[in-house]
């Protein structure tokens, strides 16, 4: 593969991104896709072999990106659950902030797109979190946790709950009704509650 090869490739991601995120699956045009990328539409399906492959692989390489700046050089010197999964969600937001497209297409991706689209890539996904979450995990202190609970039950229910949150905390930071220092202590208020659930 020469280097305008992998140039072209980029492109059409690129592109693709942008048309993805603003449309939708359904409505998302290869065409568009091949126009905005500046290539010929046959260029895109010789990369990438169909609309549903180049979705596959744009969520595949968004999805990579977001676990890796998460997840990458995460402070572990507290063994608290909360004040990781505290921290988590600050750079889960802060990630969405800074590549908003990214983060809508990821959305769009997970509960849009054609349910045997979605059955793929949520197959992917649990691929790379099955990964990415031992890092979280490593070194935490589970004798805090109420008889019954384990780390990985307590951080898997935390999370759940702590998507609905930052989905809530994104809105308010695009409507500029909040700070980063007001999300910051919102989002610590709600661990702290969900703590005293879980801890002894």
């Amino acid at each position: 593969m020469t280097s305008i090869e992998v140039s072209a490739r980029d492109r059409i991601l690129d592109a693709a991104l942008i048309e993805f995120s603003t449309r939708g699956y359904e409505s998302a045009s290869t065409n568009a896709i091949a126009a905005a990328a500046g290539v010929a539409k046959g260029l895109v399906f010789h990369h990438f072999g169909s609309k549903e492959q180049l979705f596959a692989e744009l969520f595949d390489v968004e999805l990579q990106r977001f676990v890796d700046g998460v997840f990458t050089d995460l402070d572990t010197s507290s063994a608290d659950l909360f004040e990781r999964l505290h921290q988590l969600s600050m750079r889960k937001i802060k990630l969405a902030q800074q590549r908003p497209r990214a983060a809508e297409f990821l959305v769009i991706a997970l509960s849009e797109a054609p349910a045997g689209v979605r059955a793929t890539l949520a197959v992917r996904q649990a691929e790379l979190m099955r990964t990415a979450w031992p890092r979280l995990l490593d070194g935490l202190d589970p004798r805090r946790l109420r008889a019954g609970i384990t780390l990985a039950d307590a951080a898997e229910t935390i999370g759940l709950l702590a998507e609905g949150l930052e989905k809530q905390v994104l809105a308010l930071l695009k409507a500029r009704e909040l700070t980063m220092p007001e999300v910051n202590a919102r989002v610590w208020r709600h661990f702290e509650r969900l703590r005293d659930g879980l801890y002894r």
